[in-house]
């Protein structure tokens, strides 16, 4: 989530705006942002260092692996898009010292996407929401329901797509409800947890044989300077790669149909969708809630979007003013990013439908959290990050999905990604991040050690880089080396 120096310049970029937009704000709503990031200014202006958290082992501790199986035979899938609008008064999710400001009306339908799939008796399900995270406690609240225990998945992905003006009040922490995310609200909580279940349990009930096909390219020059941009270091690069992966059930293999129908898309990409000032309290689903609506539209289809490791990214340009044009920008990008994926339609590779489809889930030691600079009370801070982390990885076809619970700087994906690929033969290594649950930021130790943007929202210090580094290349490769032509291997964690 953007800083406490985003949201002192955006109510810079309020005051400069027109008297027409500054009437768009009560006053009251406007002192609250001011008195908020005034009190964390001065907290972190008079700061004190604490000793780290312990975490015992976490050098040498192996990843617990908690599930690993593989499945052959005809792969299906089934797809279902769920309305999650808010049905209740909630606070805005995303912005430091604005989280008490309370949405004022929807800009833009929010939905929670599912994408279950069925091979050798195994169900996964791939599931994303219009929200700016994943706490903790979700996972289990979802899997206790009546309908996800209907769907007989044996394993699932939920993730946020990061959207920043989408409704909070749904994680139980104060310093979260302080800092981003709202005071928490059982209801709020509760209808995520219901609809999750629900949309999920509707995309198990008709599964079609699908094949594979996957593709992805660098946005052209012509509009990558638009789309996104190194927020850290300007002089950095981004990164314009779009990746796509679709689940086509044949006509010539389904009575049904009469023609080749697209039932799920996964895009990739990589940049913050922050486009949306925060003070005009309109809750929406950014860029990436325009891109999966546009790609819905024509064909019934389901479009879930993978962010990528984006930290360090956001969507625009380093010169967009955000009170002027950005309606624009966000319809703009998301569009474009639409069409980008449907002319990647040319250069899709077919995996067939006994591709291999492997599932591996394991938990991970981290590194002692460091207590956040602020008086009295940093310790405890960082006392409500997590101790272990989730990591995820799927294999599909030639394709290896890899999971992070949190936001991982561009630089460190990529380095991440580089070593997977020289130890498999992979075609195509998709991150996906603000996975299961989360954890903050994470970069390489040389980012960390230069300073920017964003590296106080990293709790685990210089190791945590190197550490995934490690554990999740190990675990990419232990995804691909698991699956054998022609035979059925499973292994269940003990």
């Amino acid at each position: 989530m953007p800083s406490m120096q985003d949201g002192l310049l955006a109510l810079q970029a309020l005051r400069e705006s027109s008297p027409a937009t500054m009437r768009r704000m009560s006053l009251c709503a406007l002192r609250c942002c001011e008195i908020s990031c005034g009190l964390l200014a001065v907290a972190l202006l008079f700061s004190c260092a604490s000793a780290p958290l312990p975490s015992p082992g976490w050098e040498t501790e192996p990843p617990e692996i908690l599930a690993l199986w593989s499945g052959t035979g005809v792969l299906k899938a089934g797809a279902a898009r769920v309305a999650l609008n808010s049905p209740f008064a909630s606070p805005m999710a995303g912005y430091v010292g604005a989280s008490c400001f309370r949405l004022r009306e929807l800009r833009d339908p929010l939905f929670v996407r599912a994408c279950v799939l069925e091979k050798g008796g195994r169900r996964f399900a791939f599931v994303v929401l219009d929200r700016v995270l994943i706490p903790t406690s979700f996972r289990a609240a979802v899997e206790n329901r009546a309908e996800m225990q209907r769907a007989q998945v044996s394993g699932w992905i939920v993730a946020g797509t990061h959207a920043h003006t989408a409704p909070g009040g749904f994680l139980e922490a104060w310093p979260a409800e302080l800092l981003g995310m709202g005071s928490f609200d059982p209801l709020v909580f509760n209808h995520l947890v219901e609809q999750t279940a629900r949309a999920i349990a509707e995309a198990a009930v008709n599964l079609l044989p699908v094949r594979i096909e996957e593709a992805s390219a660098r946005l052209p020059e012509s509009c990558a300077s638009w789309v996104s941009y190194n927020r850290r270091d300007l002089d950095a690069p981004s990164d314009p790669e779009l990746s796509v992966l679709q689940f086509l059930a044949e006509s010539a293999r389904i009575s049904s149909l009469t023609s080749d129908r697209v039932v799920a898309r996964i895009l990739g990409f990589a940049a913050h969708p922050t486009l949306i000032p925060f003070y005009l309290r309109r809750a929406s689903g950014d860029y990436p809630g325009v891109c999966c609506r546009t790609l819905e539209a024509p064909d019934r289809s389901v479009a879930l979007f993978a962010v990528g490791p984006s930290a360090d990214l956001a969507a625009g340009s380093s010169g967009d003013h955000a009170p002027a044009g950005w309606e624009r920008r966000v319809e703009r990008i998301g569009r474009r990013l639409a069409l980008e994926t449907l002319r990647l339609g040319t250069l899709l590779v077919p995996s067939g439908t006994e591709a291999p489809f492997v599932h591996l889930m394991a938990r991970v030691r981290l590194p002692p959290r460091v207590a956040w600079s602020v008086p009295f009370v940093g310790s405890e801070i960082a006392s409500h990050y997590p101790e272990h982390a989730i990591l995820q990885c799927v294999r599909l076809g030639n394709v290896l999905f890899a999971t992070f619970p949190g936001e991982m700087s561009s630089e460190l994906g990529a380095r991440i990604q580089r070593m997977i690929l020289e130890r498999t033969k992979a075609r195509r290594v998709v991150f996906w991040t603000l996975a299961d649950h989360y954890m903050g930021y994470a970069f390489t130790r040389e980012a960390l050690e230069k300073g920017g943007k964003s590296q106080h929202l990293s709790a685990y210090g210089f190791e945590l880089g190197s550490l995934l580094e490690k554990h999740m290349t190990e675990l990419a490769v232990r995804t691909w080396e698991t699956w054998q032509p022609g035979s059925q291997q499973e292994e269940e964690a003990r």
